[in-house]
């Protein structure tokens, strides 16, 4: 599909296009998302300018590379979709011309709407192709600073169900269940964090080349894209910090998980050791052997019951007085 945003006078109008129909005059920004190979065969030839084959996009990608040509930069950046269940990084192409905006794209971000909405409101905010490309680097990383916050958020939560006292109260399950639950949370939020790693640092390196490509006496883009590129980097800086939090509150909930199955083990020595002993006065008067003066004995069997019993006994005593129980 091609969105293309055009300026009618003093205002910005946004139109469907089809693959064979004529760009609008004046574009803006044209917007491709999932786009056909009818639509990437026919658009080039309409605008007079080379698109990117996905090949080259995935490539393009993977080694970080972004170039000019002819005065049009290419640039990729991975970008977080939104899909809550399945979050992904997928790659945005940024083709910046001195007069428009082009962006290839498979996924489907809310920044991308943002953008859409506020050029349509405040045209005035976009007078040339760098501002809209800034203004969705911009909306990219805000939606990234959510993503970033949602981690935060979420490990506050494990962290005080993990060394809370009472922060399993009220939950169903057995506790290796509930420390499961918390294994599965942690890996998510793990998960999200090296995707807004990956996202902010290809984030980080577009707005640095798209800086130092800047015009000269610009300053205005300049001062912007500098803004942008200290939001990128302390945002990098804090996804370090949560990956050590991660890190810590796996080690932790594995720690306490231990501590379970350290306690269930001890309630097996526990039992073990007091039946022990009656097993060993059980063995005894189990042997049936002729010369046992119990034998024959009117109270043996009270008196091996007995023994059985003092034997459970005396060992819960010692146990309970030096506080193993």
């Amino acid at each position: 599909m091609i969105t293309i945003f055009h300026r009618l006078g003093e205002r910005i109008a946004e139109t469907q296009q089809k693959a064979d129909q004529n760009v609008p005059d004046e574009p803006v920004w044209i917007d491709l998302f999932n786009p056909t190979e009818e639509e990437l065969r026919h658009l080039p030839q309409n605008l007079n300018i080379a698109l990117p084959t996905r090949e080259e996009t995935w490539r393009n990608h993977a080694l970080n590379r972004m170039y000019t040509r002819d005065g049009t930069a290419y640039m990729t950046a991975a970008v977080i979709s939104d899909d809550r269940y399945a979050r992904a990084c997928g790659t945005v192409t940024f083709i910046l011309t001195p007069d428009f905006l082009i962006t290839l794209r498979d996924i489907d971000p809310p920044p991308f709407l943002a953008l859409q909405e506020r050029l349509l409101l405040t045209p005035k905010a976009f007078p040339e192709s760098v501002d809209v490309l800034t203004g969705l680097l911009e909306a990219i990383v805000l939606r990234t600073v959510v993503h970033s916050d949602e981690v935060i958020s979420g490990l506050d939560g494990l962290s005080r169900r993990i060394f809370s006292p009472r922060g399993f109260e009220g939950e169903k399950g057995t506790p290796s269940d509930i420390m499961h639950g918390v294994l599965q949370s942690l890996g998510l939020l793990a998960d999200l964090n090296s995707r807004i790693h990956e996202s902010i640092s290809s984030l980080q390196r577009v707005a640095g080349f798209l800086r130092t490509h800047t015009p000269a006496g610009q300053s205005d883009h300049s001062r912007a894209l500098g803004t942008l590129l200290k939001d990128t980097q302390s945002i990098a800086e804090q996804t370090t910090f949560l990956s050590n939090k991660i890190s810590f509150q796996l080690d932790a909930a594995l720690g306490m998980i231990n501590v379970e199955q350290n306690q269930i083990g001890k309630i097996f020595s526990t039992t073990a050791v007091f039946f022990l002993p009656p097993a060993l006065v059980a063995g005894i008067y189990g042997m049936n052997f002729d010369h046992m003066p119990e034998l024959h004995w009117a109270l043996g069997y009270p008196l091996a019951l007995g023994l059985m019993g003092v034997a459970v006994l005396v060992p819960y005593w010692v146990f309970k007085r030096r506080g193993w129980l």
